[in-house]
């Protein structure tokens, strides 16, 4: 039989768990789709999808050492017998486990032989109680989420994904008026013999819990490499945490037992890259989290530059030694270095990196000899990654007048530019922009629109109880905003916060994901403002393209453990522009807000949370599109720099037009 999803009847609102564990409990229900996002889930391809079918089909004997009991789960927090007697009526369902793909659909019956059956497109489908289910394969992993219809009420999330030769259960309730609940089921393979499994991204674990801590990188110039004592803040998340133990390359360095549980390291000098690591652990010991950042990471551009043309000596007169270099991004690999004098190729290089395998940034020089130069003829240096990106510079050979070597990198600046009305401003070249460093002035390399560099958006939305009257509109408006700010190289990511934080999706360039994450959000609860900002603006460390965040909130902060004064001063240092949408019946109490909307260059919009359904529906669709507009007028301006690699670079930058003003201005990290 196919089992739908309760109505919770009496129960009301008293626990996520009543409603679903008198039906199947794997958190969804089989129903006619009536409402449907616009595109399905595909995290990856075809190919991807079958693959990772394959490795959760089959039948599932629950491991008992290994799985945690729900019925214990409940005990710890609830007192009511009814629920007490679920809670073992859902763990004798989990004996075990039965999972199969019949065509684009997930059939999963559990150990009393209750069926739950629903297409993997990742789109809403509601049952006949208003309650809404989406499945979806995505990132190694099954994940089944189910809201009720009051969004007060409920939230069931189901995550299945391989360990191993083992399958793994998650199972996570959120509810508006009782403690969240989170349990493990482990299972192993009924004939012993489960299909070989190998992630696509080795090492990673889904799992839905709320992060416990991060590292708040210590402060620096853009690009400047960090040498001797250092100091190193964190944002504690989890309220437990009682001490946080510092490692550097793997060494004890110091164990910070009080707020705000910062360290000083000291960091070698002359600079290399080095790890730091902080383990945060509660007042019994338990590991409650731990996070991990390289320092001094070089991050380089892929770019080709030709760096020196100088004699070759006893190849002859007409004979040049022409030096290049060729910067990589990390992730890349260098395939082919070529030269040519004109349009002649000369010389072609292969196996140039043997770094290729380390995920780190480098600088690959290589030089070859022109001979039979004349006067008007110009030098030519292409460069070809693996994955067939190709990069190129020429310079023209003025007989006997060639530079010695030069030592330049290349620099490139997020930039905004509007008009008097603080509209933003497009048909913009290099040549519309001044820029002083260190005193001296740096002529313009190139002007890339927003269509030539990718985007990294960020969206944090305030899930606290008091933004339920505008809960079901924010959803829509969301939605909508994701799909026209991002186009197919975009990526994005979402941020939950109300008393706590939780990462609701990583950064994706999958738009169906980013839309079907949004079902996990769940009205209720407190609100971390500052933690919620500070948190969002780590996500973008030191990933490449133009960047912006959103934050949706109603303004009052009220359970945050960073203070004001530390989100205040890395969100200035980074620079990201940060657009607020404050929902209230006032201006925001929050001075925090007011001053990082003006001085990141980003823009802070008051909306009415009391007005008709469609009235605020326009207003909000109206906001996001005036930040969608914002994001396409983005342009990132180059220019090179003879700063040493490791220095600290100021640039200021003005436009030569009038009337017009440059709003922000972010040094951006390399472009992979």
């Amino acid at each position: 039989m196919i089992i739908q999803a309760p109505t919770p009847l009496d129960l009301c609102r008293s626990t996520a768990a009543a409603v679903f564990f008198s039906g199947l409990a794997l958190g969804a229900a089989a129903a006619p789709p009536t409402r449907a996002q616009a595109e399905p889930v595909r995290d990856t391809g075809p190919a991807e999808a079958d693959r990772l079918s394959a490795a959760l089909e089959g039948s599932w004997v629950r491991n008992e050492e290994l799985s945690e009991d729900p019925a214990a789960s409940i005990a710890d927090q609830f007192t009511s017998p009814a629920l007490r007697e679920l809670a073992n009526d859902l763990a004798s369902s989990r004996h075990s486990l039965v999972i199969e793909f019949p065509g684009p659909e997930v059939l999963v019956r559990n150990g009393k032989g209750e069926n739950l059956r629903l297409p993997t497109d990742g789109l809403a489908r509601y049952d006949s109680a208003g309650n809404v289910s989406n499945a979806f394969l995505a990132e190694d992993s099954l994940e089944i989420v189910t809201a009720g219809d009051d969004p007060w009420a409920w939230l069931w999330t189901e995550t299945f994904y391989r360990q191993g030769d083992r399958l793994v259960q998650l199972t996570k309730t959120q509810n508006f008026s009782n403690p969240d609940l989170l349990f493990r089921t482990v299972y192993d393979h009924a004939d012993g013999r489960p299909p070989p499994w190998r992630p696509a991204t080795a090492g990673r674990v889904p799992s839905p819990e709320p992060a416990a801590i991060r590292i708040v990188p210590p402060r620096r110039g853009y690009r400047e490499l960090l040498t001797g004592p250092v100091q190193v803040r964190t944002l504690i998340i989890d309220p437990l945490v009682r001490s946080v133990e510092f490692r550097l390359d793997g060494t004890h360095v110091k164990q910070a037992r009080k707020p705000p549980f910062a360290a000083r390291i000291r960091l070698d000098d002359p600079p290399r890259p080095q790890t730091l690591e902080v383990h945060a652990h509660t007042s019994q010991g338990r590991l409650a989290g731990s996070d991990r950042m390289v320092l001094n990471r070089l991050d380089s551009p892929f770019e080709v530059r030709i760096a020196g043309i100088g004699s070759a000596g006893s190849a002859g007169a007409q004979a040049l030694r022409v030096a290049a270099t060729v910067s990589v991004p990390p992730s890349a690999r260098l395939e082919r270095v070529a030269f040519f004098r004109s349009e002649h190729p000369v010389a072609t290089f292969d196996d140039l990196d043997p770094e290729a395998n380390r995920g780190e940034a480098r600088t690959i020089p290589v030089d070859a000899v022109i001979e039979g130069v004349s006067p008007g003829d110009f030098v030519r240096v292409t460069a070809e990654l693996a994955d067939g990106r190709q990069m190129e510079d020429a310079e023209l050979l003025q007989g006997a007048e060639h530079r010695g070597e030069i030592d330049v990198q290349l620099v490139q600046l997020q930039i905004l530019v509007v008009d008097r009305r603080g509209n933003p401003v497009g048909d913009l070249t290099a040549g519309d922009f001044e820029i002083r460093e260190n005193r001296a002035w740096r002529p313009p390399e190139n002007l890339h629109a927003s269509d030539d560099v990718p985007l990294v958006l960020g969206v944090a939305i305030d899930s606290s109880e008091s933004m339920y009257l505008v809960w079901r509109q924010l959803h829509t408006v969301v939605r909508t905003f994701l799909e026209g700010a991002l186009a197919e190289e975009d990526r994005a990511f979402l941020v939950d916060f109300d008393h706590t934080v939780r990462p609701l999706q990583a950064l994706t360039g999958n738009q169906p994901l980013l839309r079907a994450r949004l079902h996990r959000l769940l009205a209720g609860g407190g609100t971390a403002l500052n933690d919620g900002i500070l948190f969002s603006l780590l996500q973008f460390r030191t990933e490449p393209g133009r960047r912006a965040l959103v934050v949706v909130t109603d303004g009052d902060d009220l359970h945050s453990r960073s203070k004001r004064a530390q989100v205040a001063e890395f969100a200035e240092r980074m620079g990201v522009p940060i657009y607020f949408i404050a929902l209230g019946w006032s201006d925001p109490r929050s001075r925090l807000i007011k001053r990082l909307s003006r001085q990141t260059g980003g823009r802070l919009f008051r909306i009415h949370p009391g007005q008709p359904r469609k009235v605020l529906a326009r207003e909000m669709q109206a906001v996001f599109d005036r930040i969608r507009e914002d994001l396409r007028h983005q342009v990132v301006l180059t220019y090179y720099s003879d700063r040493p690699s490791g220095a600290d670079l100021e640039p200021d930058v003005r436009t030569t037009r009038r009337g017009l003003t440059v709003k922000s201005v972010l040094p951006l990290e390399a472009l992979q």
